[in-house]
């Protein structure tokens, strides 16, 4: 009996090495299973997603089957409420507005990185409010854009998102802040009526009125369509969907920060580029874009000039030299003759003491006429060298107009005068033409002649001081007075 028995018994040898396989089985199972179920079912969806085309939805993950002695295997450790990849993602509602960054563009809609366990679908019909044949004219792989969180997961994972509800959002948020702070901006016209204008300022349509474009009396509205206007918020109704703008406190401000700036870029010593705009008998204005300066008359030309006429007319684009700069009061004066060839710089090389040369009679003064010669130069005959007998008035002696013969006296270019004289040459001419036999009774000896005395100087100097005070008062007293 005890034999018969015997042969029912294990073989604890062999079955325990039989026993320890199934186990080992059964732990490569569970361990498999594990690490299947560990991988989030959204982040297989996403690489599904990202390699088919849209809107196919990528298919659940199959569950693993268990093993069949599974039952037999001790429970397995309850997982954590959170694994350290699920972690790194963020946490949004329905209605938050988030950037993401766009990863596959369908033509049934677009696929958006969130940062989140599931990609964000937006459907063709919320890409924009405005027309498009394809969702690539808006958006392209890598673009980084702003999209509202319609819903965080739809039946098929994904979750649900609207850029043209983040751009409404945008808008309005963007006219409010422009509407406080005053910002200055520019926008589009696009359509004139016959109230106002219809613009669009960086994706916002606004309406303009009539009475706040900046315009002229007889300008139609209509010659607005197509250009860019600076514009400033007044008015925002989101209620209503209103937004007001005007171009005509815009315009105002817009001029006064280009003007602002170009004043503030200004500099002595440069040369600009400017328009006359208006002639007056003290000089002439310039537009330089924006500010006017001032050609004072003296500054016109090398030459003496009675009037701007003479040498510009309104409209002509000229070069001009900055002087000065006066920020304070906002007056900037400017030269033209700077950039002419200073005559009075090689006067001395053209014309030397005793030289006769041709001299056109161009003005009286009290003290003598003022005589054009070549090389842009003018020479003063003082009243006392107009003619042979003394004369009380220069239209005694000469006329405007009349061209002379006349001796160089003195040169000074650093006081740009040239003193000339009509009386020596005539003098000269009356020597010649006496006779011989004359000349000798009633010539002073020839040593006498020559004679200079320190008195002659003394004289000869103060005559041509005398002369410089005269000819300063009587073109002080000549030149108009500025009127600002």
């Amino acid at each position: 009996m005890a034999e018969e028995l015997k042969g029912t018994f294990i073989d604890k040898g062999k079955g325990g090495a039989e026993f320890s396989e199934v186990e080992e089985l059964i732990r490569q199972t569970l361990a498999e299973s594990k690490e299947f179920t560990a991988k989030p079912a959204a982040e297989s969806k996403k690489e599904e997603f990202r390699a088919t085309a849209l809107p196919a939805a990528p298919k659940a993950p199959e569950k693993a089957a268990p093993a069949k002695s599974a039952a037999a295997a001790p429970a397995a450790p309850a997982a954590p409420a959170a694994s350290g990849y699920e972690a790194t993602f963020k946490e949004y509602k329905a209605g938050d507005i988030v950037k993401g960054k766009v990863i596959k563009v369908d033509p049934s809609g677009v696929l958006v990185d969130i940062n989140y366990k599931a990609d964000g679908l937006i459907l063709p019909e919320e890409l924009s409010d405005r027309s498009f044949s394809s969702p690539e004219e808006l958006v392209k792989i890598g673009d980084v854009i702003s999209v509202q969180i319609e819903n965080i997961e739809n039946k098929e994972g994904y979750v649900v998102l609207s850029k043209k509800n983040a751009d409404y959002e945008r808008k309005w948020k963007f006219a409010m802040e422009a509407y406080h702070h005053k910002t200055l901006l520019e926008g589009k016209v696009l359509q004139a009526l016959k109230g106002g204008l219809v613009v669009d300022c960086d994706g916002i349509r606004g309406f303009v009125p009539a009475s706040q474009v900046s315009k002229s009396a007889e300008e139609a509205l209509d010659v607005f369509v197509g250009r860019l206007i600076p514009l400033k918020v007044i008015e925002v109704n989101r209620r209503q969907g209103k937004i007001v703008l005007s171009n005509r406190l815009a315009a105002g401000e817009k001029e006064r920060n280009e003007n602002d700036k170009l004043l503030n870029e200004l500099e002595v010593g440069q040369i600009r580029r400017g328009k006359v705009k208006n002639l007056k008998p003290f000089g002439a204005f310039v537009d330089l874009g924006g500010i006017e300066g001032l050609i004072h008359l003296s500054e016109l030309s090398w030459k003496r000039v009675k009037h701007p006429s003479e040498l510009l007319k309104s409209g002509d684009e000229i070069d001009v030299f900055v002087l000065g700069v006066d920020r304070v009061n906002k007056k900037v004066s400017l030269g033209l003759k700077e950039l002419q060839p200073d005559p009075w710089a090689n006067a001395a090389d053209f014309y030397r003491p005793k030289q006769v040369v041709k001299a056109k009679i161009l003005r009286f003064a009290k003290f003598g006429a003022f005589a054009e010669l070549e090389h842009g130069l003018e020479g003063l005959i003082h009243i006392s060298e107009l003619s042979l007998h003394p004369v009380q008035q220069p239209g005694d002696a000469v006329k405007i107009g009349d061209v002379v013969d006349v001796k160089v006296l003195r040169v000074l270019p650093e006081e740009q005068r040239i003193g000339l004289s009509i009386r020596e040459v005539l003098l000269d001419k009356e020597r010649k033409a006496a006779p011989p036999k004359e000349a000798k009774e009633t010539a002073p000896p020839p040593a006498e002649e020559k004679k200079v005395t320190i008195g002659d100087l003394l004289a000869e100097k103060e005559r041509a001081k005398a002369e410089k005070e005269a000819e300063a008062a009587e073109l002080a007293a000549e030149e108009p007075e500025e009127v600002t």
